[in-house]
């Protein structure tokens, strides 16, 4: 249990904002299960009494039916309302919860490098986002509120029972025992194997099917690629099926133990108040009230069997949220301050993890408002120098300057106000056209939109859409064209208006003529800014200042 309370101390720390709600529905939690074992004790008893009164005339006459049939009504609304203050105030508890889990799970991948993330399979970031988070509502909405409940009524009901029949707390221990102890530690031995296999299981499987999706097409060419992806994915259904069985009938059997319990404390209390001074109405009401605990008892074992799932489900994210950023910023008060827009490499290196060398005694001089062309083929080093330059990736020999302060020495939002990037592959969110844009700048008005629109050349095209700048986007920007997921990601990059913007292969997608005409374009807006052209083609050389070659991640030409 040591090891439990350490596993889950990070998300028992995140609830504590939302200690109101949690405590308002376990309130609500408990008045529900009182009016619920009220209402049934209540009803078995009344229907007892009366069947009692019927054996005479005298007896019914003298019967009072108005004060049970009063507490019936009683109970039955305050169970309904009290149940569904306690179904709204605990799922808003928890999705309230389970929001800033995800956020605070965000804010610990967001300063992790390219780098480091591409170590984990998107489809498993995926899943620890949404599954492995989903899961952990296992642990307050089927745990620790019932539990608490439960404890809290069956104290409830051992002292009020006490009071007219002391022998009655056996059969109430008892159901404490059995439900509270006996059961839980059998069902978390039954899921401490299963429970964690499942939810690896269940990981691999949804990998495996985003795989298959993110792949369609080109898995579609190749036919023994496609049968062998879907041969994966069946396999791990099978899987995943029989580890859901293996679970679900050892759940079965832990309930149908929890049944019998309450059928056996109902039992040793009819037989404790055979001789006891409780009447015929009581022992009704009081064997319907043990009843009814019982089924309460029974939803818990199958908790204390996912546990086990749980507690993995927490580890993966804490060690995923553990992982200390490769590129560390300084803070804004140790920073320093650009002079201006000039960029210059010393003897720039950068070798991969894998001991490639990628770039190699780079030197480059650009003085403030330069616009350079930096060319070379495929695999030539250009993107990886535009990781470099925007810190996506950190190097370890050479040096980088800014307005001649080092790359290293500017916090990030100073780099980031400093110098816009768009990369070969701009990402856009599933949200509206205009909400794209104002990643880069949340102030810009509708009509800077509409400009910088026509700046990149998308006007018109916006314009004709029914919707505008209101209109839709799918995800990844999925419902565009290439070229217009690169025109917005240079709109965007423009909308920073940072003294140096670095385009990578910004003309991707376009013939001669459109290239040309978006090279003259851009140089013009960014006149007095320092540019950074990337790519593989030599169009446009004249409204460029610089030109350099890069060739097996050396600088084989530059000119001025």
């Amino acid at each position: 249990m040591i090891a439990l309370y350490r596993v889950f101390t990070p998300y028992l720390k995140l609830m504590k904002p939302h200690l109101g709600w949690l405590l308002v529905g376990a309130l609500l939690t408990l008045t529900t299960l009182i009016a619920g074992l009220g209402l049934l004790a209540l009803s078995g008893g009344f229907l007892t009494a009366t069947a009692i009164a019927g054996l005479s005339a005298a007896t019914a006459q003298n019967f009072n039916f108005f004060q049970p049939a009063a507490g019936v009504r009683f109970f039955a609304m305050l169970r309904t309302g009290s149940r569904w203050g306690e179904r709204v105030t605990t799922h808003e508890a928890t999705f309230r919860i389970l929001a800033a889990l995800r956020v605070w799970l965000f804010e610990h991948l967001a300063p992790l490098s390219p780098q480091q993330l591409q170590r984990h399979h998107s489809g498993e970031l995926l899943n620890r986002l949404t599954r492995d988070i989903d899961a952990l509502d296992n642990l307050y909405l089927r745990l620790l509120l019932p539990v608490g409940a439960a404890i809290l009524l069956l104290g409830f009901m051992a002292i009020w029972l006490g009071r007219y029949q002391i022998s009655l707390l056996y059969p109430i221990v008892g159901l404490a025992i059995i439900g509270l102890a006996i059961l839980p530690r059998a069902a978390w031995l039954t899921g401490r194997r299963i429970a964690p296999q499942l939810q690896q299981q269940r990981q691999h499987l949804r990998v495996t099917l985003l795989e298959l999706v993110d792949g369609l097409e080109e898995l579609s060419l190749t036919p023994k690629q496609w049968q062998r992806y879907w041969q994966q994915a069946v396999d791990q259904s099978e899987q995943w099926l029989t580890l859901q069985w293996q679970l679900e009938w050892r759940a079965g059997l832990l309930r149908a133990l929890m049944g019998m319990s309450s059928g056996l404390a109902m039992w040793v209390a009819i037989g404790l108040m055979a001789d006891g001074p409780l009447e015929g109405p009581w022992v009704a009401a009081i064997a319907l009230l043990l009843l009814g605990t019982g089924e309460m008892l029974q939803g818990l074992p199958m908790a204390w069997q996912q546990l086990p799932g749980t507690a993995a489900a927490a580890q993966g994210l804490t060690q995923l949220a553990a992982q200390a950023p490769l590129i560390q910023f300084p803070s804004p008060e140790q920073a320093q301050q650009p002079k201006d827009a000039s960029l210059k490499l010393h003897q720039l290196t950068f070798t991969h993890s894998s001991g490639v060398s990628l770039l190699s005694g780079i030197n480059l001089d650009l003085p403030a408002g330069s616009h350079c062309l930096i060319q070379g083929p495929s695999g030539g080093g250009k993107s990886t120098l535009c990781d470099l330059l925007t810190r996506r990736l950190d190097y370890a020999q050479g040096d980088i300057t800014v307005g001649g302060v080092s790359l290293s020495a500017l916090d990030e939002h100073t780099l980031r106000q400093t110098i816009a990037y768009t990369p070969q592959s701009p990402y856009l969110f599933t949200h509206t056209l205009a909400e794209n844009l104002r990643l880069a700048s949340p102030n810009s008005s509708d009509e800077q939109l509409w400009q910088i629109l026509e700046t990149v050349g998308l006007s018109d095209a916006v314009r004709q859409w029914p919707d505008g700048l209101n209109t839709w986007i799918d995800e990844a920007g999925s419902s565009l064209s290439g070229g217009q997921r690169h025109r917005l990601g240079i709109a965007r990059a423009l909308l920073v208006e940072a003294p140096i913007t670095i385009l990578d292969e910004p003309s991707e997608g376009l013939d001669i003529e459109g290239e040309r005409a978006l090279i003259q374009t851009l140089t013009a807006q960014l006149k007095g800014r320092t540019l950074i052209w990337v790519s593989h083609r030599e169009t446009g050389l004249s409204y460029f200042s610089h030109r350099a070659l890069l060739k097996d991640g050396q600088l084989a030409l530059f000119s001025s």
